[in-house]
């Protein structure tokens, strides 16, 4: 089970913290056929199936270097379709909520970010919580509006959504015009990143807007609190490890990848009763929030 500091804790019960989900909190879905959504390399090799014997393709997959291998997959099978392969893995695959959904929307965080194309967790959030849980993207102009505090849950798209996939970030191409059109968004990221901690549940260290914002801002501002990721032991060598802590000021919190991550799972649960009992027995008493 993941230990859990006190630290972390304390920002949570405080809503100071900004939970980050990614294709690992997804993975936990099914559809009514029992299938997962696909990681982005997952899919990304599935398309590759359709344009065959392409060793470009396959030695960018191979070196990971997946944003490149989009864009050559996407020329190659032309735009339509492929949003129509996207929007059939991630919009229409009928993908219900798990578990883990449940114990990220109860940790009651104002913002939640998700990275990930579907929707398991914005519908989710949605239907629990009556339709009051406000979604935008990097395409949104009003987000800042939605970041002065009150009682508002706040669901950030950062990839955009298989809803609308013209306007995904899923290539080179798309991250580089989205960093330059929606300047705005980035700051508003990097705002948060300065003034929250990020927890990051099923995210990988790879992911390229993680190492750009918070190699940036670690190089410029120093002494940032610790953000928090967790990650399957053994998952990255830990060399590769004490490299990404140093140059994102990030603390890596292990758990067994055995059962199908169950053990993320469970001490998600365990982190919902520390927050409650938390924000009950401290918060609530001192008046100190």
């Amino acid at each position: 089970m993941i230990k859990w500091n006190d630290e972390l804790v304390e920002v949570i019960a405080r809503r100071r913290c900004v939970i980050v989900i990614g294709a690992g909190v997804s993975k936990n879905s099914t559809n009514k056929d029992g299938k997962r959504p696909a990681t982005w390399e997952e899919f990304l090799r599935d398309c590759a199936k359709e344009v065959r014997n392409d060793e470009c393709i396959e030695s960018l997959l191979e070196r990971r270097d997946y944003l490149t291998a989009c864009e050559v997959i996407k020329n190659k099978l032309t735009e339509d379709v492929f949003i129509t392969k996207v929007q059939q893995e991630y919009q229409r695959a009928g993908y219900t909520p798990a578990k883990i959904h449940e114990h990220v929307y109860n940790l009651d965080a104002s913002i939640v970010i998700s990275p990930n194309f579907d929707s398991i967790y914005d519908n989710y959030a949605s239907n629990v919580s009556a339709g009051s849980v406000i979604t935008k993207d990097h395409t949104s102009e009003d987000t800042a509006n939605y970041l002065l505090g009150g009682n508002v849950r706040l669901i950030l798209k950062t990839h955009g959504s298989a809803n609308n996939p013209q306007k995904l970030i899923f290539t080179r191409k798309d991250y580089a015009e989205a960093r330059t059109k929606y300047i705005l968004f980035y700051e508003i990221l990097k705002s948060l990143a300065l003034t929250h901690t990020f927890l990051f549940l099923g995210c990988g260290t790879d992911d390229p807007d993680i190492r750009t914002l918070f190699e940036d801002i670690q190089f410029a501002h120093s002494r940032i609190p610790y953000h928090y990721m967790t990650i399957p032991t053994g998952e990255v060598h830990k060399d590769v490890l004490d490299i990404a802590s140093n140059s994102m000021r990030m603390k890596f919190l292990e758990y067994s990848p055995s059962e199908g991550h169950l053990e993320l799972t469970e001490s998600l649960a365990e982190l919902v009763m520390k927050v409650e009992e938390h924000r009950d027995s401290q918060l609530s008493e001192t008046l100190k929030w």
